[in-house]
């Protein structure tokens, strides 16, 4: 798969967020950490779409990934995907999200699964990200 996306320069450091602006549309998109819905003390990544700048347009929901990471998770999975997002982006298992970031008429998420109920968007951690023990 060709390169779709790029990752926006921040003017600020950056712990393990970035924006990154999508090639054929020119929109931009958040991609951070965020509290898993369904198991709040584990973290998932969420991505949503920007109107500007660091405001995220509120007339599209987010897309939440596979949760599950322990906070000692997330730099190493943030940085590895930070690192080659066409890459993880290519993944078979993120069909979902890929097509919804490449729209033509960018429509809005798939709805959010409710809390502990329904099936998880699936967002796997790159092969060179490790998972923590949750010990």
């Amino acid at each position: 798969m060709a390169d779709v996306v790029d990752i926006v320069a921040s003017r600020r450091p950056e712990a393990f967020g970035f924006h990154f602006k999508v090639r054929a549309s020119g929109r931009t998109y958040r991609f951070e950490p965020a509290r898993d819905p369904r198991q709040p003390r584990f973290w998932c990544f969420r991505i949503y779409r920007c109107v500007s700048a660091d405001m995220a347009d509120i007339s599209e929901r987010p897309w939440l990934g596979a949760g599950g990471m322990t906070w000692q998770d997330l730099p190493v999975a943030a940085r590895a995907i930070r690192a080659d997002p066409n890459a993880w982006l290519a993944t078979e298992p993120l069909r979902q999200l890929r097509r919804w970031l490449l729209e033509a008429d960018a429509a809005p998420a798939p709805p959010l699964p409710a809390p502990h109920r329904g099936a998880a968007r699936v967002s796997p951690l790159p092969e060179n990200a490790q998972r923590g023990s949750r010990g």
